[in-house]
């Protein structure tokens, strides 16, 4: 390999370093207004993002010298263990916050300790005098690089697909509103995570320094768009009421349904109407099923099929009704503007109402 390639590599490590230290910086020191009063929800997960960007300083000795197969050994060690590890927990941090689930954290520090503690030997093997890393056993060297990878790899997947599932819940099953939950943002997110594991594994797996400058660029990028994006929170509020955890709706799916009557199936109905209609319900802008559930009398997942059954949902039936509601009030309000109306409606925002309406028109 020429020297100019080596150069390069370098060159290309310097821009992501610097890219992941600008991202912590800024993180760590500008919060939007007035969100910075209430960082925990609007920025669940900060800390641990601004440590995991700037723990990007690691790979300096590969910056200074690109050549050294001790320092390219210690980039594949970042990317293909200590990267997924830093993915997950830095999706876990954020959505998982949100959900109010917290058993995750126990688990990803048994798995992360001695990923890191793999870390740190490859970096100090890197920066000390001498042929460290290239004097081992070559097994070696491939059970300290692909037996954590595989370990973080697999974690990090099934972090990708709970993320998945949560969206899923949030844009059609339990949640009236998607805008508590950033689907987009988690969607994004979630495919950047797949691209790096693909890539990171494929440029270890051949050794090849030119696909991990590639992947370096791609991120790099991408965080110059995590950092713009992630200036403003992407939550509307605190909800008004706690989210149900997920091990509470695992505990409820799981449980076997008991069959019902028509005539309690009827009854479950009317309460419904009346909970929802008659009272107004879908006027709350972060209603939620369970909430309905609780007013009702009913199990969330008798109430669950029943609204399936006979609505297609509960994301459909609510905001079929608040759609009906802003007609209504654009009618007898003619000077109102759309947001004024939005919100009376039950809609978060003026945005949510054209996403629901486009939504539920496109679905007929």
């Amino acid at each position: 390999m020429e020297y100019n390639d080596y150069y390069y590599f370098g060159l290309i490590a310097t821009v992501f370093v610097t890219a992941c230290l600008t991202v912590a910086a800024i993180r760590w020191f500008h919060m939007c207004r007035p969100s910075d009063t209430n960082a925990r929800y609007y920025y669940p997960g900060r800390p641990y993002f601004v440590s995991a960007f700037a723990s990007a300083l690691v790979l300096l000795p590969y910056v200074f010298h690109p050549e050294s197969e001790d320092a390219w050994f210690m980039i594949r060690v970042f990317f293909l263990p200590i990267m997924p590890l830093h993915l997950t927990t830095l999706l876990l941090t954020y959505f998982a916050e949100i959900m109010e689930w917290k058993r995750w954290r126990a688990p990803m520090l048994a798995i992360g300790t001695p990923i890191a503690l793999v870390m740190v030997a490859a970096l100090v093997m890197a920066i000390l005098p001498g042929e460290q890393i290239s004097g081992i056993d070559p097994v070696l060297a491939h059970c300290l690089l692909y037996i954590p990878g595989i370990v973080s790899t697999v974690v990090c997947l099934a972090t990708l697909v709970v993320i998945r599932a949560w969206a899923h819940r949030f844009n059609e099953d339990d949640y009236s509103n998607a805008n508590d939950f950033p689907v987009v943002i988690s969607r994004r997110w979630s495919l950047l995570t797949f691209i790096n594991l693909i890539l990171c594994w494929t440029a270890v797996v051949l050794n090849n320094r030119g696909i991990m400058a590639a992947n370096m660029l791609l991120f790099s990028v991408a965080t110059v768009v995590i950092v713009i994006s992630a200036l403003n929170p992407h939550r509307n509020g605190p909800m008004e009421e706690e989210a149900e955890t997920p091990e509470v709706a695992e505990e409820e799916e799981t449980a076997p349904r008991r069959g019902i009557s028509k005539k309690t199936s009827k009854e479950i109905l009317s309460s419904i109407h009346i909970v929802v209609v008659e009272q107004q319900a879908y006027l709350e802008s972060h209603l939620t099923i369970q909430d309905v559930a609780d007013r009702c009398g009913y199990s969330r997942s008798y109430i669950a099929g029943i609204i399936k059954s006979e609505y297609g949902g509960f994301f459909d039936y609510i905001n079929g009704l608040r759609l009906q509601n802003m007609e209504i009030y654009l009618n007898e309000h003619p000077e109102a503007t759309v947001q004024e109306a939005a919100e009376a409606s039950g809609f978060t925002s003026r945005q949510a109402y054209y996403t629901v309406k486009a939504r539920l028109e496109k679905q007929k």
